[in-house]
């Protein structure tokens, strides 16, 4: 009867808030969904490539200035209930965003995928369904991300 009263208990308790940048995020649903769109990018392959990880933790950090200690949080946080809820409405939210901002997010997810040393097939697979989904060209994106280099 003890541990049906203390989980019952745990189901009221307050959730530590996250700290600075990662608090914020969390109670941002659009910001959360760019990020987890960013972080399939990762996962595209079934295989997380630590230089593909560098660049989304980097990305991370640029734009949405979470330090690189609270990475663990972040990815706690891509693991929640919140997140997995917002998942399923990611592009639903990103529609939300401006040309801009949609194409900055498609841009990053290019970074990733080029993090690695061979781009994958499903790398860009992705990359061309997030392009048609944010409805935006990714030959258009990819030809001005290679004139800006």
């Amino acid at each position: 009867m003890k541990g049906l009263f203390a989980s019952i208990a745990c189901l009221f308790e307050r959730k530590p808030h996250l700290p600075g940048k990662l608090g914020e995020l969390s109670e941002d649903p659009v910001a959360l969904a760019e990020i987890l769109v960013l972080f399939r990018m990762v996962l595209a392959d079934g295989i997380v490539q630590p230089s593909q990880l560098t660049a989304f933790e980097r990305i991370c950090e640029q734009h949405f200035g979470i330090s690189p200690r609270d990475m663990p949080e972040l990815h706690a946080l891509l693991d929640s209930p919140k997140a997995r809820s917002c998942d399923a409405q990611a592009f639903t939210l990103l529609s939300q965003l401006d040309t801009e901002a949609r194409t900055t997010l498609l841009k990053d997810m290019m970074r990733i995928a080029d993090a690695n040393i061979v781009r994958d097939e499903r790398d860009d697979r992705l990359i061309r369904r997030t392009a048609n989904l944010l409805d935006l060209d990714p030959g258009t994106v990819g030809a001005e991300k290679r004139n800006m280099q």
